[in-house]
């Protein structure tokens, strides 16, 4: 099989333009800033006037520790009065307005938590209450925190409340309700709670809560979508405290999010995937030959292979039936002998098999 010369220079010149363009792509696009995530962790174990507790604190350097490992820029708060926490909050809204509207916000808390009139209140270490209707004066409402990432006005914020261990104030009138209430948040936000609303959380036993330690398990998994790592944690939790505790989760997401996204190529992986899809449909040999002698151990080798050959067969059955057509037009018009003068052309078929009548 003979190939044009000129026209393959031609497809040459346009496969090398092709990856040039990829490569400047790539390049531009590694240039671009990477998304702002910006996370708040909150972990109050010891409280002065109500029941301490054991785990928040090395609850929130966990999550502090596994959200710093996947990009997040972490501000990690431990034992916070009311004061530090409420400014510890505005700070953070503060930092999610100046990242941008692509910015993640992600806020965290484990500690004492309650309800109250269907509003949900964290408690600070400084915390102390003998009357319901003071609630609000010596605790943080987590309204607030929805009300600093709707003003950042992001695409993307998590909350998750790790809370709802118990109710310190059972012993108050107007303040024993157990668990933590159903919020409502701006679109574009996944609340997790560690428990359903309404119910007590489990502290945990060997220095993590149930909940954070699944959690921290299942962020770094690659490729996950955030509604299947708490699914997958709702499943872990509920294993583990043999089904008296079933994590809760409400999302008004309008974008994907991944802790982490899929497993991210080199840019050399890129460039031959790109390359790849460029050609593996083509009916020309040539880019097809020049992908197999760039990435001679890409693993697309063997899809290059058949396609090279399927593109060779084609050429091959086409230049067979060119040539057929072109020797039968190219072939001297067939002359057939001209016909004998037949004495019994012009007679009847009939007349030819009739007996020859004998002579008397």
């Amino acid at each position: 099989m003979i190939w044009n010369q000129k026209a393959a220079i031609g497809r040459l010149i346009r496969l090398i333009s092709a990856v040039s363009i990829v490569i400047f792509s790539m390049q531009a696009a590694s240039a671009q800033e990477i998304e702002p995530r910006i996370a708040l962790i909150i972990g109050n174990g010891s409280y002065g006037a109500v029941t301490a507790l054991d785990n928040p604190v090395p609850d929130a350097e966990l999550m502090a520790q596994t959200l710093e490992q996947k990009g997040f820029k972490v501000t990690i708060l431990t034992d916070a009065s009311q004061i530090s926490l409420n400014r510890a909050i505005a700070q953070f809204g503060r930092d999610l307005r100046e990242a941008g509207p692509n910015a993640t916000g992600l806020f965290y808390y484990a500690g004492h938590a309650v309800q109250s009139f269907g509003n949900n209140y964290l408690l600070p270490v400084d915390a102390s209450l003998t009357d319901a209707a003071d609630l609000s004066l010596v605790a943080v409402p987590a309204q607030a925190v929805l009300r600093q990432m709707f003003s950042a006005k992001n695409k993307t914020n998590i909350v998750i409340l790790d809370a709802c261990r118990n109710n310190p104030f059972e012993a108050i009138p107007d303040l024993n309700d157990n668990g933590l209430a159903e919020m409502k948040s701006p679109t574009g936000t996944f609340l997790a709670y560690s428990t359903a609303p309404g119910a007590v959380a489990l502290d945990g036993l060997d220095g993590n809560s149930p909940f954070t330690k699944a959690l921290a398990r299942e962020i770094p998994a690659a490729g996950v979508p955030i509604e299947q790592v708490f699914k997958n944690v709702r499943v872990k939790v509920i294993e583990e405290t043999q089904g008296q505790q079933t994590p809760w989760d409400t999302s008004s997401l309008t974008d994907d999010f991944y802790f982490v996204a899929q497993e991210e190529k080199t840019k050399e992986e890129i460039a031959e995937q790109q390359l790849w899809e460029s050609v593996k449909f083509s009916t020309d040999p040539v880019p097809v030959v020049l992908f197999m002698r760039g990435y001679p151990d890409s693993e697309h080798i063997p899809e290059a292979r058949a396609l090279l050959e399927k593109i060779i067969n084609s050429e091959l059955d086409q230049g067979t039936a060119t040539a057929g057509a072109q020797a039968q037009q190219e072939a001297p018009p067939l002359r057939l002998p001209r016909r004998s003068q037949n004495p019994h052309r012009h007679l009847n078929p009939l007349q030819l098999i009739q007996p020859k009548s004998r002579s008397a």
